[in-house]
């Protein structure tokens, strides 16, 4: 059976920040199901029409014609993109079948499918739901669908656990993809050619407004002779220096993480490399380990510097504890990336200006604020939708630039505003800018800030930033 997987474009406002740090990220769950069809002996292309920055009409020109089934994955934001680009497909190839996935469809699966967007939605993991299909298995039999049938009916299979072991997985088709175009999120990376990678499903957290639902509450994790195996594999064949793990948790098994970063340092592999880690998931000794096999930065989810927000999205850790990870970090000799939080649940106009009042005082190299967007599936979206917060659903808001709910403490205006203020006050310091240029040695500081504030500039003139 031949198959074309198509990552949609997302259309990033000009004045989202996203616009100047985002990552270009390989699709990796279409490249591993490629990968795994094409093992099975069926055929898989993917068209990254995101990095690739094309069309519709170009995206149509790919597709073959002779293809049985065209699968689209989507997040929330990417929704709309997916959905128009579906219909275009549709009209064009009428008698292939539409096939969506990733965590939107996953968690919207019936009105994606009444609304025939798709034909078959593939809920959750999709590496055995999809071989089942390709393998010719009655529609009916295939656990984890929601699928239309022949008279119109909308039908939902049941749900059933199939953990895959990350292990036994096929290496992502890289080679179908076009790799010279992928590249680590703004002041992530230290070397290039780089590349975001992900080698573990889960995450230890039950914050509120994660969705947790996409791979199953077991977290799963290659081992870390596969992922030295990975790395190998990338640098050998596609000249790869710099690797960002963008695992929810990258730290969750620290077993692991100390055999990968001992193996690293054993066998003199050259390889410099970020990742993602809670506050409550790493030791003094873990980083200096860390740092010794080549991590240089780490990424934080702070989220808020008020215990009360910090309480009410669950993120089950106290602001006290912070500067300590923080100070053990930079002994460590890793740069930190902090992620912020505002206009969760309770927030005030005190409770944001304290986040960012800290987020200032820390000495952190970057710093991320993302307005709080209560993505479908979450529980966050089911107590706002509850109590009638939400202001919209219209999709292409939910990227964590616009206030999409309005809340009885801060109006949504507000919270944009301070969004906006965080930016600038952080980016915009003479102090913070003076930093960078001192650091210039490492080589990659001073020139990310640099993007950054001509990426603030702009915001301003714009009006975003005011």
């Amino acid at each position: 059976m031949k198959f074309v997987f198509i990552n949609p474009s997302r259309t990033i406002d000009t004045g989202n920040i996203w616009n100047t740090i985002n990552a270009i990220t390989p699709p990796l769950g279409l490249a591993t199901l490629a990968a795994v069809l094409e093992q099975a002996g069926h055929h898989a292309d993917i068209i990254d029409m995101s990095a690739m920055n094309m069309s519709v009409s170009d995206v149509l020109e790919k597709v073959d014609p002779a293809a049985d089934h065209v699968g689209i994955t989507a997040t929330t934001p990417e929704i709309s993109s997916a959905q128009r680009l579906a219909a275009a497909v549709r009209e064009r190839y009428p008698r292939m079948g539409i096939i969506m996935g990733g965590v939107h469809p996953t968690v919207c699966h019936q009105e994606l499918v009444e609304d025939r967007s798709c034909d078959i939605v593939v809920r959750g993991e999709g590496e055995q739901t999809l071989l089942d299909i390709a393998n010719g298995s009655p529609l009916d039999k295939v656990p984890n669908i929601t699928w239309r049938s022949s008279t119109g009916e909308v039908v939902i299979n049941q749900a059933v656990d199939r953990y895959v072991d990350l292990n036994t997985l096929p290496f992502p088709a890289f080679e179908k993809l076009p790799m010279d175009r992928y590249r680590s999120a703004l002041g992530a990376a230290r070397k290039s050619p780089s590349i975001g990678v992900i080698t573990s499903r889960g995450c230890p957290g039950t914050c509120t407004f994660c969705f947790s639902g996409m791979f199953g509450t077991r977290i799963r994790f290659m081992s870390a002779d596969r992922v030295l195996e990975l790395i190998r594999n990338l640098q050998k064949t596609f000249g790869i220096r710099e690797i960002s793990f963008y695992d929810d948790t990258f730290t969750a098994h620290k077993r692991r993480v100390e055999e990968l970063c001992n193996a690293l340092i054993r066998e003199r592999i050259r390889i410099s490399w970020s990742c993602f880690a809670r506050v409550d998931s790493v030791s003094p000794d873990l980083l200096k380990l860390m740092h010794a096999a080549g991590c240089h930065q780490i990424m934080y989810g702070f989220e808020s510097a008020d215990d009360s927000i910090l309480e009410g999205i669950n993120k089950r850790v106290k602001f006290s504890s912070y500067d300590q990870i923080v100070k053990w970090t930079r002994d460590a000799r890793i740069d930190i990336r902090g992620a912020f939080m505002l206009g969760s649940l309770g927030e005030t106009t005190a409770s944001l200006q304290k986040t960012i009042d800290y987020s200032k005082s820390l000495g952190i190299q970057f710093a991320i604020y993302n307005i709080t967007t209560p993505f479908p599936g979450t529980r966050l979206y089911d107590d706002v939708a509850a109590r009638g917060y939400l202001k919209h659903r219209d999709w292409d808001q939910y990227d964590l630039a616009h206030a999409v709910m309005e809340l009885p403490t801060i109006p949504a205006t507000e919270v944009e505003r301070f969004y906006a203020r965080a930016y600038r006050e952080f980016y915009l310091r003479l102090s913070y800018a003076l930093g960078r240029i001192l650091a210039i040695r490492t080589g990659y500081q001073f020139g990310s800030y640099g993007k950054v504030f001509v990426g603030m500039l702009r915001m301003i003139v714009r009006g975003r930033m005011k």
